[in-house]
C-alpha cells in the first residue's frame, strides 16, 4: 500500500467543474505539480483569479491530454506492484478529477467507467479523506489549522496544489504518529517504526553497588565528614562519568559520597549553600565537613561531597503519583525563584546553539553517515525519511531561539530518578542540576519526564495520560503565575530542550571526536517522537 497526498485547484463548486492545477506528493516526500490551460474559462470567477490563477505562471500550463499522460507515468513508477492510496482534504473533488484525467485515454470520453478504465492500483475503495481521520481522533475540524498542526514557522503559497498537497501530507504524519489508534494503518504503510520502540527505554532504573577494592583510600575523605570508626564503600555503576558515587555505611547509618572534578569545586560549594536556604523537606542537604563551615572537601585532583541516605521509595511510574510529584516539583521551582542570589553557579543557555554543528546537521549525507550505527534501525529509518522536516523544525526553534535564553534559577532535571517518596513528601536529588536556566523549559522536561515514565512502566497508556493531563496536571500549572505563563508555549520548551541535547551529544562527537555522551543519542531521538505523541 502507497500512499499518496493530492490537492487540486478547479473552477468551482459545480458538478461540471474543471481542473486547473493538481499537486502530487509521495509519502517519501517526492512530488509533481503541474497546471492546465484548457479549463472552462467560462466558469472562472473573480475569486479564482484573484486568489489561484494570479500566482500561476500560465507560460508553463500544459494541456489536459499532456498532464494525464505525466500524472499516468508518475504513478505508474510510485505504484510499481501495490495499490495507491490518494489521501485528500475533505471532499471528493480532488479524487473525481484526478480520476477524470484517465477520460483523455478513452476514443469516447463520455463512455469512461471508473470502475473499468483506471488502473488497478486506483481502481479500489481504500483512499483516504483526512477529515474523516481527524473526526476519529476527536480534533475539531471547523478549528483545524493545518500550518499550525502541521507545526510550519511560515506559511507558504495558500491555494496552490503542490503546497497544500505537501502540507496534507506533513498534518498526516503526524497525526498518525501521536494517535495510538493508528497503529494498525502506520503497520501497512511501512511506518509501525517506532511500535515497540518508543517508550520502552529508560535509563537509571536501577543502580548496582560493586565493592572497593581498597577501602583505605577514602580514609582521608570519611575522616573529613564522619567520626573515625570502621566503615565500607561500594561504588554505584551508572552511565553518566563525569562524576563517581559511592555508597558509605558505618555504624549501619548509609551516606552518599560524590566525587568530582576539583575544577568544580566552588560552583559545587555554592550550590550547597543555597540548598541551605530551602525548606528541609524540599531537596536533600550535603552534610558540612565536621568542624568547618564548608561542605566541599578539595584532595589532590579530586573534590568530594557527601549526603545523608535518603530512605524512602523511587518513583515506580505509579500514575497516582504524578500530582503529587507536579505539584512538588512547581513548589521547588517557586522556591528557587524566590532566592535572590550571587553566586556562581553553572548556566545552561538554550538560547545559544553551535552553528557549526548545525551547519553539519544541514550536510545530509554527512549527517546520515555518521549517525548510521549510531541508533536502532527504526530511528535511522525515521532520520532518514523525514530529515528534511527535521532540519525544518530545527532551524524554527533555532530562529526563535531567544524565549529559551536563561531567565531563572532552576533544578535542570527533575525526572523519575531524582526524588523520592516518603510518605505524602517528596524530595529531590542532584545538586548537580541546580543551574541558572530557562524555566519554560525546566517545567515541560519535568512533566514530560514524570509522565513519560508512567507509560514507559505501561501505568499508563497515551489516551490515560492525555485525559490526565487536561483534568489534573493542566491545573497545578494554573495555580502559579509562573508555570502558567509557560503553558502556551509549552510543547515549544519541551521539544527545544531535546533538540538542544542531541546538537550538544553530536557536537561531542562531529567536532571534539567524543563518544562520551553517543549512548543517549538513540534515547534522545525517541523522546522526540515520544513528546510529541504526548503534548502535540
Amino acid at each position: 500500500m502507497k500512499l499518496i497526498f493530492l490537492d487540486t485547484e478547479f473552477t468551482g463548486e459545480r458538478s461540471d467543474t474543471t481542473l486547473v492545477s493538481i499537486g502530487l506528493v509521495a509519502l517519501s516526500g517526492e512530488s509533481v505539480y503541474y497546471t492546465l490551460n484548457d479549463f472552462d474559462e467560462s466558469q472562472v470567477t473573480d475569486w479564482l483569479k484573484e486568489n489561484v490563477l494570479s500566482m500561476i505562471d500560465s507560460s508553463k500550463s500544459l494541456s489536459s491530454k499532456i498532464v494525464a499522460e505525466n500524472v499516468r507515468d508518475w504513478l505508474d513508477g510510485q505504484a510499481g506492484d501495490e495499490k495507491i492510496s490518494l489521501v485528500s482534504f475533505g471532499k471528493a473533488n480532488d479524487i473525481i478529477l484526478l480520476y477524470d484525467l484517465w477520460k483523455n485515454f478513452k476514443e469516447d470520453p463520455s463512455q469512461f467507467h471508473f470502475l473499468y478504465d483506471l488502473p488497478f492500483y486506483l481502481n479500489h475503495a481504500e483512499h483516504i479523506d483526512f477529515c474523516t481521520l481527524l473526526v476519529a481522533t476527536g480534533i475539531p475540524i471547523s478549528s483545524f489549522d493545518k500550518e499550525k498542526y502541521a507545526m510550519l514557522d511560515k506559511v507558504g503559497k495558500k491555494h496552490n496544489a503542490l503546497y497544500d498537497a505537501e502540507l496534507l501530507r506533513n498534518c498526516f504524519i503526524r497525526l498518525i504518529f501521536e494517535n495510538d489508534i493508528f497503529g494498525l494503518l502506520r503497520k501497512r504503510i511501512g511506518l509501525e517504526l517506532f511500535d515497540g520502540v518508543v517508550f520502552s527505554e529508560e535509563t537509571n532504573l536501577s543502580f548496582a553497588e560493586t565493592s572497593v577494592e581498597n577501602e583505605s583510600q577514602f580514609t582521608n575523605v570519611v575522616k573529613k565528614y564522619l567520626p573515625e570508626d570502621v566503615f565500607s564503600v561500594k561504588k554505584v555503576s551508572k552511565k553518566n562519568q563525569e562524576s563517581a558515587i559511592y555508597i558509605l555505611e558505618q555504624k549501619k547509618q548509609k551516606y552518599v559520597l560524590r566525587a568530582f572534578s576539583s575544577a568544580d569545586s566552588k560552583t559545587v560549594e555554592n550550590r550547597s549553600r543555597l540548598l541551605n536556604l530551602l525548606p528541609e523537606e524540599v531537596m536533600i542537604r550535603p552534610k558540612l565537613l565536621l568542624g568547618q563551615s564548608n561542605y566541599v572537601y578539595n584532595a589532590s585532583d579530586l573534590s568530594f561531597i557527601t549526603y545523608p541516605y535518603l530512605d524512602g521509595q523511587p518513583f515506580d511510574g505509579n500514575p497516582e503519583k504524578i500530582t503529587t510529584i507536579i505539584s512538588s516539583a512547581m513548589n521547588l521551582l517557586e522556591l528557587l525563584g524566590q532566592q535572590n542570589l550571587d553566586t556562581d553557579l553553572n548556566r545552561i543557555d538554550y538560547s545559544t546553539w553551535n552553528k557549526d554543528v548545525l551547519t553539519l546537521w544541514k550536510d545530509k549525507s554527512f549527517f546520515i553517515d555518521k549517525i548510521s550505527g549510531e541508533v536502532s534501525t527504526p530511528i535511522f529509518t525515521y532520520i532518514k525519511t523525514y530529515y528534511n522536516e527535521i532540519i525544518q523544525e530545527l532551524e524554527s526553534i533555532i530562529e526563535n531561539r531567544n524565549m529559551f535564553s536563561s531567565d531563572a534559577l532552576v533544578h535542570a532535571d527533575l525526572n523519575h530518578s531524582n526524588l523520592v517518596i516518603d510518605g505524602d513528601y517528596v524530595k529531590f536529588l542532584d545538586l548537580e542540576d541546580l543551574c541558572f536556566s530557562n524555566l519554560g523549559i525546566s517545567i515541560s522536561h519535568c512533566i514530560f519526564k514524570i509522565c513519560r515514565h508512567s507509560i514507559f512502566t505501561k501505568q499508563m497508556n497515551l489516551r490515560e495520560f492525555k485525559q490526565q493531563f487536561v483534568s489534573k496536571i493542566q491545573p497545578i500549572l494554573e495555580q502559579h503565575e509562573f508555570s502558567r505563563k509557560v503553558l502556551p508555549d509549552f510543547n515549544s520548551y519541551g521539544i527545544a530542550r531535546i533538540y538542544f541535547d542531541l546538537i550538544l551529544i553530536t557536537e561531542y562527537y562531529f567536532l571534539k571526536n567524543d563518544r562520551r555522551y553517543m549512548y543517549d543519542l538513540n534515547k534522545k531521538f525517541s523522546n522526540l517522537i515520544e513528546f510529541k505523541r504526548m503534548f502535540c
